[in-house]
């Protein structure tokens, strides 16, 4: 693992707030270089989304990048089945946490109900404009896991992704 690299990809959702940038990075490192060490220190926390038995390396690294920025509030988790509105909502609270002025506009009213694969659609849709890419969080469940690049640092999101092992699709 390359701590840099690590480093990199984790400011690309925590921006200019270097403390969450190490707190996030310090979390990755673990998983990245002890899996059972990690399962065990963050046990209790895997143990509330149901977790209680050894995951496989791949699982736990997606599971612990997505509890990283969520305890962080740099990614939203909502169930497959909530509305593009309410997508719409959870980005804009990222967007406030990381500190930026921009913000998605509500999708239009006949979208705004829309669930399932089409909400993500729409939410990107009204991300691109404003300059920004969203992010989907491999995660082995019925929720969606989301937060937010600019969309010039699509490409290098997806690259680092793939270097340190975790699972994203960046739209």
């Amino acid at each position: 693992m390359n701590q840099e690299n690590l480093s990199r990809f984790v400011q690309l959702f925590t921006l200019n707030d270097a403390e969450a940038t190490r707190r996030v990075s310090e979390r990755l490192a673990l998983v990245l270089r002890d899996p059972a060490a990690y399962q065990e220190q963050f046990a209790e926390e895997l143990e509330e989304r149901g977790i209680v038995a050894a995951l496989p390396a791949q699982e736990l690294r997606d599971l612990a990048l997505i509890d990283a920025l969520l305890s962080e509030e740099l990614l939203w988790e909502s169930d497959w089945k909530d509305p593009a509105a309410d997508l719409v909502y959870g980005i804009n609270e990222t967007l406030t946490q990381q500190k930026q002025a921009v913000r998605l506009p509500a999708p239009a009213s006949g979208r705004a109900t829309v669930t399932g694969p089409e909400a993500l659609d729409i939410v990107q849709d009204l991300a691109e404009p404003v300059g920004l890419a969203v992010v989907l969080f491999t995660l082995d469940s019925d929720s969606y896991a989301l937060s937010v690049v600019a969309d010039a640092q699509a490409e290098e999101t997806r690259q680092l992704a793939q270097e340190l092992g975790f699972g994203v699709t960046v739209y």
